[in-house]
């Protein structure tokens, strides 16, 4: 930390518009944190960074693959060139939202996941067609809350994804594949977020549901995400209390700690046949209540003590778990820790 900084921290808060800024300024306040804004929007942003500031909270884009890219340029530029700490940390932010990078960070640390894999041709993309077993599942390298699954159901489906993010004939006719929202009950293509010149696939699993891991810092949480009427779990809204197994909070500390992260969320699926599929990568969450996790009715955090899971009851995660983000980054900042 900047030593001409004597009596607070002060934090440079990142935030892409209309996320968690105020959450983020709460936290700050309940931490006893200074703070500015960075409009990192602006082209300018670089003028706002002074010296003074000790480090910097960062809230990414899940929307626009462009901005999440120059974000992503911008950051990388803040922490790695010019050595400002910040948090989450790079890792963990460049996995956000980005599920060609997930793949790379699971599969190099041999940590269980679906079996993906990543196209950049049309020719690869269509090879072995006729020995493909049906249904698999499509994704977009962005988007949250399952905007961005599809699943394909049979030969015809794939090739017709195929030809439209990498184009029939050419790349450079590619239209790409896009969701669809709806305005006024009327749907309506999201052209603004089109998939082009790649595909993602990975085997479909069969899943009773989903577990929401998170990591921060010292604290472990964990609770199941229900699947919706329309079989995904991101984006249900639908949560059950059980208690995370010892299993799973074991996969959520081994897994970060190969991938040296302190703030990361692991959507986990749990299979009808009882085993634990890493789906997705998440620095940061949509986190409605105070609480992640209940224990035979009580909210609280496991803390790992003398190779054991501890359970501490207590509220852990307030304005969207920006607190203990916050505390983390001081006590990083402070020496205590160090920022993966």
């Amino acid at each position: 930390m900047n030593s001409k900084i004597k009596d607070k921290v002060k934090l440079g808060i990142i935030c892409y518009p209309r996320m968690e800024l105020e959450k983020i300024k709460s936290a700050c306040v309940e931490n006893d944190v200074d703070f500015i804004e960075i409009d990192i929007m602006s082209p300018d942003w670089m003028s706002e960074c002074k010296e003074d500031i000790d480090g910097y909270l960062i809230r990414p884009p899940c929307t626009y693959q462009e901005h999440k890219s120059i974000f992503d340029e911008r950051v990388f530029f803040l922490n790695e060139v010019l050595g400002k700490p910040i948090y989450p940390s790079f890792k963990e932010l460049y996995t956000y939202e980005n599920k060609r990078n997930m793949h790379l960070f699971l599969s190099g640390h041999d940590i269980p996941h679906a079996k993906t894999k990543v196209y950049m041709r049309r020719i690869d993309a269509l090879a072995n067609l006729n020995d493909q077993v049906y249904p698999i599942v499509s994704k977009s390298n962005i988007g949250a809350s399952g905007s961005a699954v599809q699943i394909i159901k049979n030969k015809r489906q794939h090739v017709r994804l195929i030809n439209k993010v990498f184009g029939r004939f050419s790349p450079e006719f590619a239209f790409g594949w896009f969701p669809l929202g709806k305005k006024y009950g009327i749907p309506l293509p999201r052209v603004g977020r089109a998939q082009k010149h790649y595909l993602l696939t990975q085997e479909f699993l069969n899943i009773k549901w989903e577990w929401r891991m998170i990591r921060i810092g010292d604290s472990y949480i964990g609770h199941q995400k229900l699947l919706g009427d329309n079989g995904f779990a991101s984006g249900s809204e639908l949560v059950g209390w059980e208690r995370p197994s010892d299993k799973l909070l074991w996969l959520l500390h081994n897994a970060t700690e190969k991938m040296g992260m302190r703030c990361m969320t692991l959507d986990i699926f749990e299979t009808v046949d009882g085993e634990f599929y890493v789906n997705e990568m998440q620095a940061i969450i949509g986190a409605y209540r105070p609480y992640q996790m209940k224990v035979d009715g009580k909210p609280g955090r496991f803390v790992l003590r003398d190779g054991e899971f501890h359970f501490e009851e207590g509220i852990h995660c307030q304005n969207a778990c920006w607190n203990p983000r916050v505390e983390d980054f001081i006590k990083m900042l402070n020496g205590e820790k160090y920022n993966a």
